[in-house]
């Protein structure tokens, strides 16, 4: 299984505040969707519930330590569900990992990273030149272990509000 984390950050590893994103990227946005559009993303139920949706056109599996039962009763599926999208609820990353799909986009939050990056392949991140203060971070990526393998700069326009980067690095074997 390909394990690959994709997420925004700021220049000192924020990804987001009280659930929320800090900043608006619409290119950011549209690299997210054509990546991820038609695969398996995995999120923490946390992340799913500031998304506040299941993601369309991807299987969607939110990872929660709350009882399934009890979790799937407290959400709003007429809003959840989209006929073009699909939700799982696992208990375990185990659990995940015994499914054994080709593909795998971890999106979120905090903790779902820093569970997953020691089995990652690869890391897809858009880096905002800027920092920004928050209470969830993405974890240090250590370079012994990663080489960037991509890298282009934006500058900020009249859509974006700040210059980022679109990076990605490989797990070096």
């Amino acid at each position: 299984m390909k394990i690959i984390l994709i997420s925004a950050v700021s220049s000192n590893w924020v990804i987001g505040k009280n659930n929320q994103l800090i900043w608006h990227l619409p290119n950011d946005l549209k690299r997210f969707k054509n990546m991820t559009f038609g695969e398996t993303v995995l999120m923490g139920r946390k992340t799913f519930e500031s998304i506040g949706k299941i993601l369309p056109g991807r299987r969607n599996i939110i990872l929660t330590k709350k009882n399934k039962i009890h979790f799937l009763s407290s959400i709003n599926t007429n809003n959840k569900t989209n006929p073009h999208g699909t939700f799982e609820v696992y208990s375990s990353l185990k659990q995940i990992y015994d499914l054994n799909y080709k593909k795998i986009f971890v999106i979120g939050g905090e903790k779902i990273y820093t569970s997953t990056i020691d089995k990652a392949h690869i890391i897809e991140l858009t880096v905002i030149h800027k920092k920004f203060y928050g209470d969830a971070k993405f974890p240090k990526i250590p370079l012994s272990k990663w080489k960037k393998t991509y890298e282009f700069f934006h500058e900020k326009d009249k859509h974006h509000l700040y210059n980022y980067s679109f990076i990605r690095y490989e797990r070096k074997d």
